[in-house]
């Protein structure tokens, strides 16, 4: 569980850097592009939730892991022969999916989360 502002911030940034990571291989390796690389990508999203001590942290986090997550899997899995530009400003507009649904995973994690914690 991450306590400090120092920590929480890196906990952001390693939630992006996870996002972006995970976007990057399921556009060409993990499971080919196919509905199966939801599941992981929940299960990130769930454990920023989880790790996350404070709700906007969980929010920031989830949010850039969905963002960036999503543009890279847009970029990596388009095959496409078209020019690079309209792409990348497909992938940029389409990505605001992730956030979308990465937060709501994250924020009833978190809310989980803390409900077990106060119970023990």
């Amino acid at each position: 569980m991450v306590t400090d502002t120092g920590s929480r911030a890196a906990f952001v940034l390693v939630s992006a850097a996870v996002g972006a990571g995970l976007g990057a291989l399921s556009g060409q390796i993990l499971f080919g592009g196919t509905a199966w690389t939801l599941i992981p990508w929940a299960l990130g999203a769930i454990a920023i939730g989880i790790f996350a001590n404070r709700m906007g942290t969980a929010i920031l986090a989830s949010g850039l892991y969905g963002y960036l997550l999503v543009a890279l899997f847009l970029l990596t899995a388009n095959t496409s022969h078209t020019a690079l530009l309209p792409r990348i400003l497909f992938a940029l507009g389409l990505a605001f999916v992730g956030p979308v649904c990465a937060i709501p995973a994250a924020v009833v994690a978190r809310l989980i989360t803390k409900r077990v914690r106060s119970r023990s």
